[in-house]
């Protein structure tokens, strides 16, 4: 038996070359991947505390009326019940669907009106969704600047007096500074 020498020999092994190197070149790239991450694809907005894998969101209120609190912000916020979450009527969580691991929990418990937090809502335009709570018959403050000129805010508070807050960044804007929410003289 003669050994194959020719031109076909010599093109099978540098396709078997080419192929490995392809393979290693993919290997290293997913270890790198894998070991250091990638600041363009992964987020800091993952890491939860102590090295753990945040899943979600929840801004918890209390509130003096489970049932009311939870038709309150489904009709006037379009948000929804996270049946699996919820204990209705005394904790209920809702979300929007395009954003299911960001929540608001409605604890049925006193005291109501902490005053301490705000629940902000960002949004891709402000006015629209201003006009739009106008139109549910919520009472929301008039715009105002975050503090960089860029970024606006607007208050609203919900039936027990928490604080929430519509904000939409990259609007430039001269609008006069904003100071803390209240929402202690909402009346609903």
């Amino acid at each position: 038996m003669t050994p194959n020498n020719g031109v076909h020999s010599t093109k099978v092994n540098h396709t078997k070359a080419h192929r490995k190197l392809i393979t290693a070149i993919i290997a290293l790239f997913a270890f790198t991947f894998v070991l250091f991450g990638f600041s363009g694809v992964t987020s800091p907005a993952f890491a939860g505390p102590g090295g753990t894998y945040t899943t979600g969101w929840v801004t918890r209120f209390n509130v003096s009326d489970g049932v009311e609190a939870t038709q309150w912000y489904e009709e006037k916020l379009g948000m929804i019940v996270n049946e699996e979450n919820s204990a209705f009527p005394y904790y209920v969580q809702l979300f929007y669907p395009e954003l299911p691991d960001t929540q608001i929990g409605l604890s049925q418990s006193k005291p109501v009106q902490s005053g301490k937090a705000t629940a902000t809502i960002a949004v891709d335009d402000i006015e629209q969704a201003v006009d739009f709570l106008d139109y549910k018959g919520v009472e929301v403050g008039p715009l105002c600047n975050a503090g960089d000129g860029y970024t606006v805010l607007a208050f609203f508070c919900d039936p027990d007096g928490n604080n929430l807050a519509l904000r939409q960044d990259g609007f430039p804007n001269s609008f006069d500074d904003c100071g803390s929410p209240v929402c202690n003289n909402c009346e609903y």
